[in-house]
């Protein structure tokens, strides 16, 4: 298979792209990488192209080079007294936390700084302040591997971009102001601080996200609904303020009669600044060299081709960050501009080419995000405009404005009407996404490259099966039948599901508890569910939930419950009968759609291939002596789930099923002395039994008089194995059993 490149003057392009999939090959330990990394080189060595074999040569060695300074650097967990700078320009405050990126010795970390009082906030919110170095003692800890299959890995997070781990400050002891490239940081950090300070809370997250590339946790909600309609692009790695910025620059010296030798003076220091004020991303970086390239290759009257610059930009972002394709922006800019440049090859209308450009990366979107925006090619076309000659601009004007004058009219006002209105549009076009599960990295480069080739040859409808169809099959069939307890902190949240998703129940969804705290102590959040359960679901590909079961009104089974129906949909609520005069549940029941509340009947099954029986109780006050009791057996393992049952209630199970025996057993109430009795355990005869509580969690769970009753017997934790899940093999029915934290660390 060979894409259509004009490989007679393309030829820094396979310099790059030859690389970048070695470098990323070797993070990812990815065979298919090297194998593509090889072909092209052996095409290269075909073709006798001495200078481009010699070229990759020495750009393996010099990126080497950065890659080994970055493995060897290393730190210690533990409690240490270190000098810590601060890059004031990363600094955000939510409620009285503080986090921020800082450098040691060592190399960066992700720092975190609790405040005490009101006025200590405030002046972390002066970010321009806090370019300095500050002598602290705290504690250092390297992020654990992730908790929860398909869930955010925020350990690859801080990896790949080269941070060491993160420094929680318990005590500041010294600090000094620095100088020299810092002060851009200071300004970028000015910059975002005024716009906070000068523009309403939603417009400023706009004009912040835009500008300068920073996104803090009021950005959350933004980010959220642009991504559903495949427009986020606009915000991470689209790079588009970078290319306005410097055409009204450019623009801007011409007018003042500049020649171009002239303007190079001034552009170059403008280019390595703007790199910085604009937030420093991937996308930033790439746009900002192609332009600075530009602009060389313009003054020296030299031409390279298209594929050529980008074959160049990349391998300088290489040199800049080996571990470009680590990233998510990195990613999708470098890929998204790759696709552009070979579709240009293509004679198609405007329409099919921008709906083909979302569908070619439709491989890497679904196993980046579990979803692909159907039509998103389409709104990108109609709404580029929109952002390209009103939104970025005026964000430029307003910023700019604001800088001149106290105040402008109307501005509270006319901007939340406008960006409701944007957002409403929005919210619509998210509705056309489609929840697609996640597939191997190998998988959706090689349905991409697939897609990619038919795509040049005209070959539209097999391209569209390839890139979209192909994944989607292969991921479905290879769904199994399963029964996972999530890890959701101290809560509760356990999925049974068919295999291939035909059936799809959950039994909680779990919740945070929250404490009292002053106004403005008060930390904005997302649903834990957001972090565990949500994105478990989506990974699997489930795109409707047949039935979600909720044990009792506890923060900490169902907190999470609207959370998940929005992001999901949900057939039927099943709530024991009664449990509706708990105020959380009430609460729940009112913004529920008429008809969704199922009240459960002891005794009867619920499913069609995934049988869920009700054992108890007949109703309740939806307490934890009242928690629904459910029993489920899949490939002759028989699971019993108690939700936070005390020893009454498993004493009145007992007298109800003297002969009912399970192998797993959900432990009653995360582990606690007042659940899991003795003669409770006896009865049952379990093989394993599962305790879902919160890893340091302040309840001391699992109690030792638990574990004492089940000596002898395995136990399962999700505070100390992450999720758990019993699955079967859909071509053998061959149980297994992960425990994901040890399952990940093999």
């Amino acid at each position: 298979m060979g894409l259509h490149i004009q490989t007679c003057r393309d030829h820094f392009l396979f310099v790059g792209v030859i690389i970048g999939c070695w470098v990323t090959g070797f993070y990812l330990k990815s065979v298919l990488l090297f194998i593509i990394a090889s072909y092209l080189l052996l095409g290269l060595l075909i073709k006798k192209q001495v200078a481009l074999l010699a070229l990759c040569c020495l750009g393996s060695v010099l990126i080497g080079g950065r890659m080994v300074s970055f493995q060897n650097r290393q730190l210690e967990e533990g409690s240490l007294t270190a000098e810590v700078l601060i890059y004031s320009d990363t600094i955000k405050v939510n409620g009285d936390l503080v986090t921020f990126e800082g450098k040691l010795p060592e190399g960066k970390v992700m720092g975190r700084y609790q405040v005490s009082s009101l006025s200590e906030k405030d002046q972390w919110l002066s970010r321009q302040n806090w370019q300095k170095s500050l002598r602290v003692h705290g504690n250092f800890k390297i992020a654990e591997p992730i908790r929860n299959k398909h869930a955010f890995d925020y350990s690859f997070y801080l990896a790949s971009r080269n941070f060491l781990g993160t420094l929680t400050i318990t005590e500041i002891l010294a600090s000094k102001q620095t100088a020299g490239i810092s002060s851009i940081y200071r300004w970028r950090a000015a910059a975002v601080t005024h716009v906070k300070q000068f523009f309403p809370e939603k417009l400023a997250s706009y004009i912040n996200a835009l500008l300068f590339g920073y996104k803090d946790h009021e950005f959350q909600e933004i980010r959220q609904l642009f991504s559903s309609s495949g427009l986020l692009h606009f915000f991470t790695v689209s790079g588009l303020h970078v290319s306005f910025f410097f055409y009204w620059l450019e623009r801007g010296l011409r007018r003042g009669k500049f020649t171009r030798e002239e303007m190079l003076l001034p552009l170059l220091p403008i280019i390595l600044i703007a790199a910085i004020l604009f937030g420093g991303s991937i996308s930033v970086i790439r746009a900002v060299l192609a332009y600075g390239m530009t602009v060389l290759l313009r003054l020296f009257s030299c031409h390279l081709s298209a594929c050529d610059r980008y074959g160049i930009v990349l391998f300088l972002t290489l040199m800049i960050d080996p571990k470009v394709f680590l990233q998510t922006s990195g990613q999708l800019c470098f890929l998204m501009t790759f696709l552009l440049l070979m579709q240009r090859n293509v004679q198609v209308s405007s329409v099919i080419r921008s709906q083909f450009l979302p569908l070619l990366a439709a491989p890497l979107l679904m196993h980046l995000f579990y979803e692909f925006p159907l039509l998103g090619g389409i709104f990108t076309l109609l709404l580029l405009p929109l952002f390209q000659r009103f939104i970025l601009p005026s964000c430029f004007a307003l910023f700019a404005v604001s800088l001149l004058i106290p105040k402008i009219p109307y501005l509270d006002s006319w901007s939340e009407t406008l960006l409701h209105g944007i957002e409403e549009i929005v919210f619509f076009l998210g509705r056309f996404a489609l929840t697609t599960g996640r597939i191997p990295i190998e998988l959706a480069i090689f349905c991409s490259l697939l897609g990619l080739f038919l795509y040049q040859r005209h070959q539209f409808f097999f391209c569209f099966l390839v890139s979209l169809f192909l994944p989607l099959l292969l991921q479905r069939l290879f769904v199994p039948a399963a029964v996972t307890f999530v890890d959701v902190g101290q809560g509760d949240s356990i999925v049974l599901q068919t295999a291939f998703n035909r059936e799809v129940y959950v039994i909680d969804t779990g919740g945070s508890l929250s404490f009292p705290k002053e106004a403005w102590q008060q930390r904005a959040y997302q649903e834990n569910a957001h972090a565990s359960l949500i994105p478990f679901l989506k990974g699997e590909g489930v795109r409707q939930i047949d039935g979600l079961f909720l044990t009792h009104g506890d923060t900490d089974h169902l907190g999470d419950a609207l959370a998940l129906m929005t992001a999901i949909p949900v057939k039927k609520i099943y709530l024991v009968p009664g449990s509706e005069h708990h105020p959380q549940i009430a609460a729940l029941i009112k913004q529920l759609p008429q008809g969704t509340v199922h009240w459960t009947k002891v005794g009867e099954t619920i499913g069609r291939d995934l049988a869920i029986t009700v054992l108890a109780p007949e109703s309740g006050q939806g307490e934890n002596e009242d928690s629904l009791v459910l029993k489920a057996e899949i490939e002759k393992w028989r699971f019993l789930f108690t939700g936070d049952l005390d020893q009454k209630g498993e004493e009145k199970l007992i007298q109800l099923y003297p002969h009912f025996q399970a192998e797993v057993v959900k432990l009653g109430h995360h582990g606690s002395r007042t659940s899991t009795s003795a003669r409770f355990i006896e009865s049952l005869s379990p093989k394993i039994g599962i305790i879902s509580c919160g890893k340091d969690n302040r309840y001391g769970h699992p109690h030792s008089e638990v574990l004492e009753v089940m000596e002898g017997r395995s136990i399962l934790r999700t505070d100390q194995q992450g999720m758990i899940r019993f699955s079967w093999s859909n071509w053998h029915r061959v149980q297994q059993l992960e425990t994901w934290l040890d399952y990940r660390l093999e």
